[in-house]
């Protein structure tokens, strides 16, 4: 085998291996959707067509179809990975609007460069629309590297069809296909070029699911709240933005363990899930939600005063009147709220929640389903400690 048939070979068996690869990524739940894999093995059968020709017409016929498939299916799990819209309705109709200038050009009044040109510029409109929706959608230099190299794979097509088409024009005769320049330049930039494009996928993809698993690690399976951990790298990336300052709330609910003994767990845990959907509803933009543990959760306010997290949490109060599982079992549940401001969100925020654990604590000794304040222990010890003095 010569370095020319070395060449043609290549793509074939290269797009089919990362066909499998991805198939097997998607599988996994590793890959973000299985487009890639279809995208991949129809450009590897689209070269095994030039490897192994059959009939010219036929030949053209398949490949061009089946390149435009795989267009149609790179830009869909491009936009999927960035989660995007995907802008079905307008890239399904390019996509089949390309079959009358194709089957035209091929059977009616054949033309190969014709042929060439519509097959690469549909191609390039394809993958276009979808870079177009996907720039500024980056969270990596991953992201940013995939985007190139779609981005480099859409000019590669353009370039080629105007080349080929109007500079150095490919032949008419669908015959001199295989043999032909433009054949040979498209294995070329495949194996360079165009490659970046998967092995950039396979990076993003990778990265991204690492991200997936890191977050998955911060949160609590039952609520989607953060858990400990969480809270703990959110207050960090708070700190480095800049936020210095703000309120932690401390809910508890109110007599969980008979809620408990007398529903049982099922009814225990809907009525955790409902306190975590009643708090995501309340919550504000910068509000970290975190189930510390059982039936406790801590909310973190940032920029807001003392104040203004007793008001917040007042409403969360009475909204607990009317929940899902008030109506489903007819029974209602409340919870106590402790509070506290946070001078400095890189310091001070453990020592913030165990303040507003002690006024959680004074809310359930003076009767549950209350809210109250750090002030107010600190204000009732300063009072309980002038009264011994004045005793002694």
């Amino acid at each position: 085998m010569d370095a020319k048939d070395l060449l043609f070979y290549l793509p074939l068996t290269v797009f089919i291996g990362l066909s499998v690869f991805f198939l097997l990524l998607w599988r996994l739940g590793l890959a973000s959707s299985w487009h890639w894999s279809v995208g991949f093995l129809q450009t590897g059968l689209g070269f095994a067509l030039s490897t192994f020709p059959v009939e010219p017409r036929f030949d053209q016929l398949a490949s061009g179809i089946l390149f435009i498939g795989a267009a149609y299916c790179y830009g869909s799990a491009l936009m999927i990975h960035f989660g995007v819209d995907r802008a079905a309705l307008v890239r399904r109709c390019l996509a089949l609007s390309f079959l009358a200038p194709h089957i035209y050009f091929i059977f009616i009044d054949p033309n190969l460069r014709l042929v060439l040109f519509v097959i690469e510029m549909v191609f390039s409109s394809l993958l276009a629309i979808a870079v177009f929706k996907v720039v500024g959608r980056s969270k990596n230099t991953a992201d940013r590297f995939l985007i190139f190299a779609s981005f480099l794979a859409v000019l590669d097509s353009l370039v080629r069809g105007v080349v080929f088409t109007f500079i150095f024009p490919t032949g008419e005769a669908m015959s001199e296909f295989v043999e032909s320049a433009y054949n040979l330049s498209v294995h070329v930039t495949t194996l360079t070029i165009c490659l970046l494009f998967p092995f950039s996928a396979i990076t993003a993809l990778a990265l991204k699911s690492v991200d997936k698993h890191r977050l998955a690690a911060a949160r609590d399976p039952m609520t989607g709240l953060l858990n400990r951990r969480g809270f703990e790298m959110a207050v960090e990336q708070l700190a480095k933005s800049g936020k210095c300052a703000g309120a932690v709330v401390v809910a508890d609910i109110d007599h969980f363990k008979a809620i408990n003994d007398a529903r049982g767990h099922d009814v225990g845990d809907q009525v955790i899930i409902d306190m975590a959907l009643r708090l995501k509803q309340m919550a504000g933009e910068n509000t970290l939600l975190t189930r510390f543990g059982g039936e406790e959760f801590v909310i973190l306010l940032p920029g807001a005063s003392e104040a203004d997290a007793k008001h917040w949490a007042e409403t969360m109060r009475k909204s607990l009147k009317d929940t899902s599982i008030t109506r489903l079992h007819g029974q209602s549940f409340t919870a106590s709220f402790g509070v506290s401001e946070v001078a400095d969100l890189k310091h001070d925020v453990l020592t913030a929640i165990g303040r507003a654990d002690e006024a959680l604590y004074l809310a359930k000794r003076n009767g549950r389903d209350r809210v109250e304040c750090a002030t107010t222990v600190r204000e009732r010890s300063v009072d309980s400690r002038a009264q011994v003095t004045s005793f002694a």
